[in-house]
């Protein structure tokens, strides 16, 4: 008769075989997490476009609730210019540009799951934005692969379309305003630092007053005389750019300019310059061609208009692709088609 609580030598060595084979697999037994687990995924940083704000429950929370339950265990960030989110919409439209992306940076620097580097997607006029923190910032900024999404990369030579938004909404009327102020004088003092759009409007047809008086752009795509080497060693990199263009776009004019192309400079102006057969490229002022010859500069489309695209497309065509899993898997682009060309 055993007394209660005691134990036979052959429990006790199932025990021992249940420990050993627990240890095996790299099992924490007492106070602790499976220290066998896969690493958490790269975090995610997004930058939202014009009209929109960090936290809009119908846009940008919703697409950031999205990612989060799509990759479980990211850590997705949003960036918001200014205090909240109605001024963050308010930021889209005015203010000055340069500004904004050294508050963006100092923000990001400053939290700490950013700290050992992370994925980044800009959507439309952030895509820009977010381009301009990894080339400026790279001393405090880790952008691992950058995706751009309808990004206004060489400006927009006509103003960015107000009939998507409403009158009666806030959007709307900041869109219509800062319209006005380009229409009326779109290099004048006032409009080319306080309005934003002003700050990457590029007319063809006064390619010296771009080049005087626009006071981002030309700095951020390298196009004064003296070149910035901190932007092309920031972007060249990257471990990947994902340039991706919309192809029935009718906000960003022209559309090519999410893949870096340009108006030839004239009155009239010339024909639509593709990346590879400009000077930016062939003298590599911002590395794209190092990304490119080194097969991490990707032109990518997605069907329809200026940012229209699921969930589906989203994690399907650009988190699984080339973020988070199935990189290189061509048979998952159905609905978005992969160019090699331009």
């Amino acid at each position: 008769i055993r007394a209660p609580g005691t134990m036979t030598r052959a429990a006790f060595a199932v025990i021992v075989a249940l420990v050993c084979v627990a240890a095996a697999r790299g099992v924490e037994l007492r106070g602790g997490d499976d220290v066998g687990a896969k690493p958490a995924p790269v975090p995610l940083v997004m930058w939202h476009g014009m009209g929109d704000n960090c936290c809009d429950p119908g846009t940008m929370g919703r697409l950031k609730r999205f990612v989060e339950s799509a990759i479980p265990g990211i850590y997705v960030h949003n960036v918001m210019v200014g205090g909240n989110p109605a001024a963050d919409t308010m930021h889209g439209y005015f203010g000055n540009v340069n500004d904004q992306v050294a508050e963006a940076c100092d923000r990001l620097a400053a939290i700490p799951e950013l700290q050992n580097g992370f994925n980044a997607i800009g959507f439309s006029q952030g895509s820009l934005f977010i381009r301009a923190a990894t080339q400026r910032c790279a001393d405090r900024l880790k952008v691992k692969t950058l995706v751009t999404m309808g990004g206004p990369h060489q400006g927009v030579a006509s103003l960015p379309g107000c009939d998507v938004f409403s009158p009666a909404t806030d959007a709307g009327a900041f869109c219509r305003a800062a319209e006005a102020a380009i229409e009326a004088a779109a290099y004048s003092r006032f409009t080319r630092s306080s309005v934003v759009q002003a700050q990457y409007f590029k007319d063809p047809r006064a390619r010296t007053r771009y080049l005087q008086l626009n006071p981002f752009l030309p700095d951020v795509n390298n196009e004064r005389e003296v070149k910035n080497e901190t932007y092309k060693s920031a972007l060249s990199s990257l471990e990947r750019l994902v340039l991706v263009r919309f192809t029935e776009d009718t906000v960003v004019e022209p559309r090519d300019s999410a893949w870096f192309s340009t108006y030839e400079p004239g009155n009239p102006p010339g024909p639509l310059v593709p990346l590879r057969e400009q000077a930016m490229y062939a003298e590599d002022w911002l590395g794209l061609r190092a990304l490119d010859e080194s097969g991490r500069l990707v032109l990518a489309e997605c069907p329809g208009q200026h940012m229209w695209f699921t969930d589906a497309w989203l994690k399907e065509n650009v988190l699984d692709k080339y973020m988070y899993g199935r990189i290189g898997d061509e048979s998952s682009s159905s609905e978005g088609k992969i160019s090699s060309s331009r």
